[in-house]
């Protein structure tokens, strides 16, 4: 019996992945692609937008090349489903013409920020994120203040997955999770709210209409077909955020389960079955991809973005050139194991920070320090020491964000669920349990939100009877990493040392 396959598309910050999974949720071959990012005409280094048109080129690219490397036919691709960075957007005008392309990093919305959160003073709940400059909703504002011209044109307000199912099938369409990174949903009731709508004066007619995840959008398009080869009989489902696709993909998908997805950034996301806002507007709340279930979310920012600047700019000057990206990975990881608990004495403050979305302007510096009795010049410091004080500054900053989770949610954890690139860290994961001591659990597929959306691909098939069902059946658990307990007691010392310095380092 010929093999059926699942295909999918995640826009990440960093890169665009293309993988294609059988229905068990085996990864058979895999694709990425880095994404160059543009400054926006008078905007430079506040306004970014990408080419999107070309990125279009790109995933048709990689899907034929996936297509050819796995040696299957189109009609072997029985469904599909797309992921994508959260905070990202791309505005469409008449037939799909594209006005605005603009990924998480574009901040246009600051200038009009202060207008949105006079009128939003008592609208954050509703809306379960901070600051506004972030989302769609500032945005739209900006283009209709300072663009009137491009402004007149919108007629879709999508997400970038949800704009790669526009180009696959022709239909405008979101999910909540994706909804709740656009600063227009009401959380609660999962709809756009009517309020925030008449606020900023936008017409509904600018927002597509809210799918459940795992349902079918339709099938590939005889235009779409002819750049993709894709069949258009495969079936394109409904996935959804980046990150809640991680969470999916590593079946955290009951009340009370924690998730870190540590890759570029890492989002700590609880799943809750209902919203709890923070009204202080500190932690972020939207919806997950199963119905009637929300998420609490700390995130700790940049993470394994400091790693990746780490290893180029210092391990691959100072070593023999590594064969490929990830042996450069490999070797810090190595120097760190060398280092004893505590570094010997190096703190670093690099990246990770403790969540608070209401104070987002606040700008720490990036430091190694060598407190007494570390000292470069009488204690010996060397490159393991420095590799691993940044492992252990991303794992304090995670157990900072989990105890803000566990404070706001007023729950307890004895486990929690990594996702991410740094799962292939083994000293990592085992250096999180002893930190937070925790008992941690990860999945088989490192690429987990590119998983999820397979989950929400297979259920929109017909593979499976439902989200829940899929990925119970698809996702496979390894061998979890308990925590130490002469690894803890060391190690609380360090943390309670790192914690003072990261409150006292907003003042340097």
């Amino acid at each position: 019996m010929a093999q059926d396959y699942i295909l999918t598309i995640d826009f990440g910050t960093s890169g665009i992945k293309c993988i294609l999974f059988t229905p068990t949720g085996k990864s058979v071959v895999k694709r990425f692609t880095p994404i160059h990012y543009l400054d926006s005409e008078g905007l430079s280094g506040i306004g970014k937008e990408f080419d999107a048109m070309d990125a279009w080129t790109t995933i048709a690219k990689m899907i034929r090349d996936c297509l050819r490397e796995a040696k299957i036919s189109p009609s072997a691709v029985k469904a599909m489903a797309t992921t994508s960075q959260r905070h990202g957007a791309v505005f469409l005008g008449e037939k799909g013409k594209i006005i605005y392309s603009g990924p998480n990093l574009d901040a246009r919305g600051v200038f009009v920020q202060d207008l949105v959160m006079k009128e939003l003073e008592t609208s954050c709940p509703p809306t379960g994120c901070w600051p506004p400059l972030l989302y769609s909703l500032c945005r739209l504002i900006w283009f209709k203040r300072l663009r009137p011209d491009l402004y007149t044109q919108i007629q879709h307000v999508l997400s970038i997955n949800d704009w790669i199912v526009y180009q696959l099938t022709g239909v405008a369409m979101t999910d909540p999770s994706q909804a709740s990174n656009t600063q227009f949903l009401d959380i609660q009731r999962s709809e756009w709210s009517q309020e925030i709508l008449e606020m900023a004066e936008v017409t509904a007619e600018l927002l597509p209409p809210i799918h459940n995840p795992g349902s079918q959008v339709g099938n590939i398009t005889n235009e779409a077909s002819q750049v993709t080869r894709l069949s258009t009989k495969t079936v394109v489902g409904v996935g959804g955020a980046d990150t809640q696709c991680a969470l999916l993909g590593s079946a955290i998908i009951e009340p009370g389960e924690v998730c870190v997805v540590a890759g570029n950034t890492a989002p700590i996301q609880l799943i809750t079955d209902t919203p709890i806002i923070d009204e202080e507007c500190k932690l972020w709340t939207g919806r997950y991809l199963l119905p009637d279930r929300w998420v609490l979310e700390a995130n700790t920012g940049k993470t394994g973005e400091v790693l990746r600047w780490f290893v180029e700019n210092i391990v691959q000057p100072l070593s023999p050139s590594p064969k490929n990206p990830q042996e450069a990975y490999t070797r810090v990881e190595q120097l760190a194991t060398q280092s004893k608990i505590g570094s010997t004495d190096v703190m670093a403050l690099l990246g990770p920070q403790v969540m608070d979305a209401s104070d987002m302007m606040t700008v720490r510096p990036s430091l190694f320090l060598f407190p007494p009795p570390a000292s470069p010049i009488v204690t010996p410091i060397t490159m393991n020491d420095l590799a691993r004080a940044l492992f252990e500054n991303i794992c304090f900053a995670v157990r900072t964000n989990l105890e803000l989770i566990q404070v706001r949610a007023e729950v307890t954890f004895d486990h929690c669920t990594v996702a991410g690139g740094l799962t292939q860290s083994q000293l990592w994961q085992q250096m999180l349990a002893d930190v937070t001591g925790l008992e941690i659990y990860r999945g088989t597929e490192v690429e987990a939100s590119s998983l999820g959306a397979a989950i929400c691909a297979a259920t929109a098939a017909g593979f499976y009877d439902s989200l829940l069902d899929s990925s119970k059946r698809m996702v496979k658990l390894l061998p979890s990493f308990k925590p130490k307990s002469e690894n803890q007691r060391k190690y609380e010392t360090y943390f309670f040392r790192w914690q003072t310095l990261y409150k006292q380092s907003a003042n340097l």
